[in-house]
């Protein structure tokens, strides 16, 4: 054996996996990210992040022209495995736009590390989701991506699985049921490991329906099981449960209320199927909602459903008020399997008095965008601890936060239910990157964002895309932007009990100038009557950074200055407890 031969293989290879960001794991072998390298892969697909500037909270994992992430429902777009492993995609296009696009993958280590942005498909392809498989050897669980391509004959939807776990083996043998003119997938792993893939029938012409494929041999094979009319929206939706031993799988999607195309987008019931055997039977179509034409009511495009800790379905839509103006008030809805009872997730909103719930559209403010409404989107989570619900959506309730161009500059708002989804929580605002009047290039518009939906590590794992000119380019909204793509922790508890700031409503008031910070900010808070407070710093992930100030204090202004030079780039919450409650700001620090 030639040791000297052998130990500079071993340098080469360390050398090599530091080089490229290679991340370990205490749970596993050193290496075992990497085990499926033997020396002479080419690891072109490994690329360098451009950082772009902004106050999005979170890490930047890759980059975007292309903001439009999905039609209708956003689906599922990151997945946290077995190890707490984060495994994201999204939908690439270069920057100017010179029409290259493609699913991008990038994977977050326990340590916090990234694999790198890698191309996960062939050339002009796009509309990702993913799902991961299911295995008692976390090693063998791996992302599922569906998209759609154009191969030279008519689109197609493909899935492709990666050769390990976050190998960043891609594309893989990609494989398609073979029917062309089916696109916009979405995309469940069974129990069992059997992937359904649901898609639309358009570009055909006037074709609305949903068809359903199965494949019990990882893409093998191909069978249809089933096709449900919709609506004009690609609203489907489809997830399988991931409680030990169950075997039961999701679809939910929107349907014509009158079968008219051109009220597709608005006008809908919200319908779902069942199967209790991974994918292969499924009950007959239930609509859930029911709504009737003479309602004040109806559904959007958008729907999420969840497996709750008790393997019981929960599913979340957005509805619309109807009235002339389509896109005037929406609110947040929630259903649940077991009580059978609608209730509404969001609370009104602090910046205008309105009964029941709704989020309003104003003449006077930005215009929300082509396929928006004042609040949209949900995602359901389920925390697996205690059961909890928690749902985020999209939108913006402050009226002067809009783009140059004049278009909404988009945030997450956040709910908490503890009784099964009977009530929620005050609404929470997550991200708080308002940026009134920015051109293009300077907006924080968060748009597009998915969650992983179980809690893990008691976090929740987003993905959405930061746009730097609020607008969707498709809509002809806006300008191209290279966006940045992001991964952001956020730890379950700020999903209730954070309130935004009002002195006109809360006992306490808490400020931080200048924001963003690079050496230092001061933060000032007047609490309104006497009593010990604490007021903490916090990364996104929710762990406690240092106490800034505790103890007894009189009531009125305080304040307190925090150096900020030691601290990474990147969000973070100051928050401040008092006899009130709980308040929170978002400290933004850019070196």
């Amino acid at each position: 054996m030639n040791t000297h031969k052998t130990v500079w293989s071993i340098i080469l290879m360390v050398a090599l996996i530091a080089a490229f960001g290679y991340a370990t794991q205490a749970a596993k072998a050193d290496l075992e990210p990497c085990r499926g390298i033997v020396g002479n892969e080419q690891l072109s697909c490994r690329s360098v992040i451009p950082y772009i500037g902004g106050r999005g909270p979170g890490d930047q994992v890759g980059t975007t022209a292309y903001d439009y992430q999905a039609n209708g429902a956003y689906g599922q777009r990151i997945l946290v495995d077995d190890y707490a492993q984060a495994h994201i995609d999204w939908m690439w296009q270069d920057y100017p736009g010179q029409n290259q696009r493609y699913c991008a993958w990038n994977a977050r280590f326990t340590d916090g590390s990234y694999y790198g942005e890698a191309q996960g498909s062939p050339s002009w392809s796009g509309y990702v989701q993913l799902d991961i498989t299911q295995d008692a050897n976390p090693d063998d669980q791996r992302t599922a991506i569906a998209y759609h391509f154009d191969p030279g004959s008519g689109y197609y939807s493909w899935v492709d699985i990666d050769q390990g776990n976050c190998y960043g083996s891609w594309p893989n043998n990609p494989v398609s049921p073979q029917v062309a003119d089916r696109i916009w997938p979405y995309v469940a792993v069974a129990s069992n490991n059997n992937i359904i893939l649901e898609t639309h029938g358009q570009p055909v012409p006037g074709d609305n329906h949903i068809y359903a494929y199965l494949t019990t041999d990882q893409g093998s094979s191909w069978s249809s099981i089933f096709s449900v009319d919709s609506c004009a929206a690609i609203s489907q939706f489809t997830r399988a449960s991931r409680n030990a031993g169950s075997q039961k799988v999701v679809m939910c999607w929107t349907m014509f209320i009158t079968d008219t195309i051109a009220s597709g987008q608005l006008d809908n019931n919200v319908w779902y199927m069942l199967s209790t055997d991974n994918g292969v039977n499924w009950t007959s179509p239930t609509n859930l909602t029911n709504y009737q034409p003479s309602d004040s009511v109806r559904a959007y495009t958008d729907v999420n459903a969840v497996f709750d800790a008790n393997d019981d379905l929960h599913i979340a839509w957005t509805g619309r008020r109807v009235t002339d103006n389509y896109y005037e008030a929406s609110k947040i809805f929630h259903w649940d399997e077991i009580s059978s009872n609608i209730t509404v997730v969001n609370s009104p909103s602090t910046y205008y008095s309105e009964p029941g719930g709704w989020w309003i559209e104003t003449a006077t403010g930005g215009d929300y965008g082509g396929w928006r409404l004042p609040a949209d989107h949900p995602q359901l989570i389920v925390d697996p601890s205690n059961n909890d619900l928690l749902c985020m959506w999209l939108g913006n309730d402050d009226y002067t936060d809009a783009s140059a161009g004049g278009y909404v500059n988009g945030e997450f708002y956040g709910s908490t239910s503890h009784d099964n989804g009977a009530s929620w929580s005050n609404y929470v605002n997550l991200t708080n990157t308002h940026s009134p009047g920015a051109g293009a290039g300077a907006c924080d518009d968060e748009d597009y964002g998915t969650a992983c939906p179980y809690v893990a590590n008691d976090s929740v794992f987003i993905t959405y895309v930061e746009d730097k000119d609020a607008g969707g380019i498709p809509q002809t909204e806006g300008v191209l932007t290279e966006n940045p793509v992001r991964c952001w922790l956020v730890h379950k508890s700020y999903f209730e009990g954070v309130e935004e700031q009002n002195a006109t409503s809360v006992n306490a008031v808490l400020s931080l100038a200048p924001n963003p910070a690079a050496a230092g900010s001061s933060i000032e808070y007047t609490i309104g009557t006497p009593g010990n407070i604490q007021l903490e710093l916090f990364d996104a992930a929710g762990r406690s950074v240092r106490i800034l100030d505790s103890g007894y204090q009189n009531a009125g202004v305080h304040s307190v200055p925090i150096n900020t030079r030691d601290l990474s780039n990147g969000s973070y919450f100051v928050v401040l407890e008092t006899p009130s409650g709980r308040y929170a700001e978002n400290l933004i620090v850019i070196h």
